[in-house]
């Protein structure tokens, strides 16, 4: 069996759009992703909401990825492969981030798990998935809504990231939208659909 750490945030946890509940383990990406797959390979759920790559939330605890992922990396052993899918809330406008300082933060996330020691075990192989790009909404939370333009950047900067450190690569952009509910968010239909993509990639890796 493949065992599969999806380090995230909010997209990863499963947020409904709209409402701050859960989507439920029939609907959340991770969890039809391992049913589809017949429960051949385990996708540990390590989604946060407002985690970002490497920055503290001062309203919050446990947001910053780089500070708990090696808990993760210890705690989800043996790895098969690791899921990456940060920047959402690194476009945050408090935090005033550049698309390359955000590259280059998750470039340091990436490195951790490079340099993690998983003795007696095999080291994982890593995917960073570029998140979805931001809708346009009109109840987009204030924080996100001049960084729409910018959230479509990310995904030629991880790209060329992923280039680099010679890692997997998904751009999640080009399977599915945000939602029109709150501009960030994936719907239902979204949810099922990612895990659709995904699960063909690890069929064909398996």
């Amino acid at each position: 069996m493949r065992h599969i750490l999806c380090f995230g945030d909010s997209n990863t946890w499963g947020y409904v759009p709209g409402t701050g509940e859960r989507f439920d383990e029939k609907t959340r990406w991770t969890a039809l992703t391992q049913l589809l797959l017949n429960n051949e390979f385990t996708l540990y759920e390590a989604g946060l909401n407002g985690r970002t790559i490497n920055s503290d939330d001062p309203t919050r605890e446990f947001r910053n990825g780089a500070k708990l992922l090696n808990l993760y990396l210890e705690s989800c052993r043996p790895l098969d492969l690791v899921i990456i899918m940060l920047g959402t809330n690194d476009l945050k406008a408090s935090l005033n981030n550049s698309i390359e300082d955000i590259k280059a933060a998750v470039k340091v996330l990436c490195q951790q798990v490079i340099d993690f020691d998983y003795s007696p075990y095999d080291k994982p192989e890593i995917m960073l998935i570029a998140p979805v790009p931001f809708t346009d909404s009109a109840d987009i939370d204030d924080e996100f809504s001049q960084s729409i333009a910018k959230s479509k950047q990310l995904a030629p900067a991880y790209y060329q990231l992923a280039q680099d450190l010679k890692l997997l690569f998904l751009d999640a952009g080009r399977v599915i939208k945000s939602s029109m509910i709150d501009g960030i968010h994936w719907d239902e239909k979204e949810h099922r659909d990612f895990s659709i993509h995904l699960a063909a990639m690890l069929k064909q890796r398996k």
